[in-house]
């Protein structure tokens, strides 16, 4: 299962959609709209699969290849800099 590093933590700004990722080293990240539904979801202790369920949901007119495709570029970049974890 992926979810975020402990300690990390999300704030959203309901206006926009768009968040930032804060990690325990301080590191910030700024999120756009769909990068915050799908951590949203992990750090409720959802699978991949249902971050990619809620990202269909939310933009049902784009293609859901496009959607896992983002969704892989986007874990696989923050499971690099340690903000998200496999267990």
């Amino acid at each position: 299962m992926l979810t975020l590093t402990t300690g990390a933590q999300i704030v959203t700004d309901p206006a926009t959609g768009r968040g930032t990722l804060v990690t325990p080293d301080t590191r910030v990240w700024t999120l756009n709209p769909s990068a915050v539904v799908a951590l949203t979801e992990l750090a409720r202790g959802g699978t991949v699969a249902d971050a990619e369920l809620q990202l269909v949901h939310r933009w049902p007119d784009v293609p859901v290849a496009r959607l896992r495709t983002d969704l892989d570029t986007l874990l696989g970049t923050l499971q690099e800099a340690g903000a998200v974890t496999y267990r």
